[in-house]
C-alpha cells in the first residue's frame, strides 16, 4: 500500500486522479458461514488523518465478494464493482455499484473546493459514478488500502495505480518526499511547478493474501 502527506504549511489537497486496471478477482476466498460472506475493497483515498475514524475519508471504492448480490454488486462473481463512496463515522454513504467489465481502464477524480469534496469514476472517458460530500475535512493525505472484510478473501495479484497527480492548495517542494510505501514499489512523485503539483507513474502494489491462519498461498482465480 502506499500513503503520500501531510503536506508543509497546512496546504491541503485540491484535487488528485488517477487510474487503475483491476487484477483479476481474488482466488481461494472462503466463506465460513452461510449468510455471511467476506469482502475485498481496493481503494485509494483522501482525509484528514490516517488514524482518526472520526475525520471523513473520501474513498471510491472497487469491491468484489463471492456472494455479489449480499454486495448489492450487479456483476459476475468474476468482475469486480465500482461506485463513489464516503467512509463517516456513521457508516458508508456512496452511490449504486456498477459492474467493471474485465480489462476496463478506470478514471478517478476527486476534487476539492470550498464546499464540497466530489468524486468522479469513469471507464474509458465515460463517467460511471459520481457524489458529491459537504466538506467536512481539509485533506492532507492520499493513501490506499486492500481491506477484507472477515480475513478469508484469499490471495489478491499484484496491480498497479497509475498515472496519481496531486495538486496542493500551496506548493511544498518537499511533499513528494512524505510518500511511505508498503508492500509496494514506485519511481516516486515528481514536480515541474515547485511543489503545487505533484505527479507518480505507476504505483505498484504487491500480491496480497487474506486467509484466517495467515497464510499466504499461491493459487489462481
Amino acid at each position: 500500500m502506499f500513503a503520500v502527506g501531510p503536506a508543509a504549511n497546512n496546504a491541503q489537497i485540491t484535487k488528485a486522479t488517477y487510474s487503475l486496471v483491476p487484477p483479476a478477482i481474488p482466488c481461494g476466498t472462503t466463506q465460513e458461514k452461510q449468510n455471511d460472506a467476506p469482502w475485498l475493497s481496493i481503494w485509494v483515498g483522501i482525509s484528514a488523518s490516517m488514524s482518526d475514524q472520526a475525520a471523513d475519508l473520501f474513498q471510491p471504492l472497487l469491491n468484489w465478494s463471492p456472494d455479489q448480490k449480499s454486495q448489492a454488486c450487479p456483476a459476475t462473481a468474476q468482475e469486480w464493482c465500482v461506485a463513489a463512496s464516503t467512509y463517516h463515522l456513521s457508516g458508508q454513504v456512496q452511490q449504486p455499484y456498477i459492474t467493471v467489465p474485465n480489462g476496463s481502464h478506470l478514471e478517478f477524480t476527486i476534487t476539492v473546493d470550498d464546499k464540497k469534496i466530489t468524486q468522479q469514476v469513469s471507464i474509458g472517458g465515460k463517467q460511471i459514478s459520481e457524489q458529491s460530500d459537504d466538506k467536512s475535512i481539509n485533506p492532507t493525505f492520499l493513501y490506499s488500502s486492500n481491506e477484507c472484510y472477515l480475513g478469508t478473501c484469499g490471495t489478491v495479484a499484484g496491480y498497479s495505480w497509475d498515472k496519481l497527480t496531486i495538486h496542493l492548495s500551496e506548493a511544498d517542494p518537499n511533499f513528494g518526499g512524505t510518500l511511505n510505501l508498503m508492500n509496494a514499489t514506485s519511481s516516486g512523485f515528481t514536480t515541474s511547478d515547485q511543489g503545487k503539483t505533484w505527479y507518480a507513474e505507476s504505483i505498484k502494489i504487491d500480491e496480497d493474501y487474506f486467509y484466517s491462519a495467515g497464510s499466504q498461498k499461491e493459487c489462481s482465480a
